[in-house]
């Protein structure tokens, strides 16, 4: 889809009537185990809150604004990958059996659910995860769903009128002026801040990532990242190639980047690749590679890689995720995290 025409379909929800808020609640399936996968063990669970009429327009507004800053006309539109460039990228999801409990969410949006009626009842969520705009078109008899990842901050601000003149004299009170009666009023209830801005949209079973990494978070993926990371540490320490893999792990606990980095080593094939070799097979590709890139690789008497230091444990990960390029052209070596097999 062309984000011309990606930006048509949304706008013609943006504008629909029927238009909901939710705040998602994320917590723990009752019968999860601490061996389940992060994308599997948790249930996201929409609390409904209802906006007033004239509120409505706004958050419509705000929320077309936020679709139209990110769905330019030269906006790429790319299958989403853990790790890519830093260019300008809209990223599509459609595999959605690999984020199972954010999945069955989705599918659920459209049932009947709780509203929201008092501010004990947001206190008791959980954890208050994300909020989410639901629009209905009525031709069309289909949702589009916007959705915000909430920082950890408290969501939203108790605000209750002091009802005695020794409170009001302590506390002073809180009021707001209605412009349509031309009265200063008491203020009662609480504030929700609504950020001007989504980190994905949900539509025809399509996930549209406008923020990578807060997307990541929404469906939990991050925290399945750093497992899987630190399950292929231990498969590159099962391969016993590399001697001070204790370094590797530091580095992917400490570093996003190389977390995600060692994930796409795996993803295209490049620890598969280090399988049944000998360390001193081993020796002679880094040898190989170090020359090429000049990067001095270091081996103990076993022919085993050595890390012995963080330097030593981020050129390895730079290395077997193919971070550096080579130019079919010219033949010069480029530096990047992004880069995706050619299909053939």
């Amino acid at each position: 889809m062309t984000p011309k025409k990606l930006l048509k379909e949304l706008q013609e929800f943006t504008t629909a009537d029927t238009v909901h808020m939710y705040i998602i609640e994320r917590k723990l399936k009752p019968n999860s185990k601490s061996s389940d996968r992060p994308s599997e063990k948790f249930q996201y669970i929409p609390v409904q809150i209802n906006l007033s009429p004239e509120l409505v327009p706004l958050v419509s507004g705000m929320l077309e604004k936020a679709i139209e800053k990110k769905v330019t006309e030269d906006v790429q539109i790319l299958d989403y990958e853990p790790i890519d460039d830093t260019l300008e990228k809209l990223y599509t999801y459609s595999d959605l059996g690999k984020i199972a409990g954010f999945k069955e969410f989705l599918a659920n949006l459209g049932n009947k659910m709780k509203t929201l009626t008092s501010f004990k009842e947001l206190e008791d969520l959980e954890k208050a995860w994300a909020l989410c705009y639901g629009y209905y078109h009525a031709n069309k008899k289909k949702w589009l769903y916007c959705i915000k990842k909430l920082s950890p901050k408290k969501i939203a601000v108790e605000v209750n009128v002091n009802t005695t003149v020794k409170d009001a004299l302590k506390h002073g009170i809180q009021s707001f002026f209605d412009t349509k009666t031309k009265m200063l009023k008491p203020l009662n209830g609480f504030s929700i801040n609504l950020d001007p801005s989504i980190d994905m949209v949900y539509h025809d079973e399509t996930i549209y990532i406008f923020q990578k990494k807060a997307f990541e978070e929404l469906a939990s993926l991050t925290e399945e990242f750093e497992e899987l990371a630190q399950e292929v540490v231990q498969e590159i320490e099962d391969l016993e190639i590399i001697e001070g893999v204790t370094f590797l792990t530091a580095i992917v606990a400490a570093k996003p980047s190389f977390r995600n980095k060692l994930i796409k080593a795996q993803a295209i094939g490049n620890i598969n690749f280090l399988n049944g070799k000998t360390a001193k097979e081993v020796k002679k590709e880094f040898n190989r590679v170090g020359k090429r890139l000049n990067i001095k690789f270091n081996f103990d008497a076993d022919n085993k890689v050595l890390a012995e230091n963080d330097g030593d444990a981020k050129n390895i990960i730079d290395v077997l995720c193919e971070f550096y390029k080579e130019g079919v052209f010219g033949g010069k070596i480029f530096e990047s995290p992004a880069g995706r097999i050619k299909k053939t």
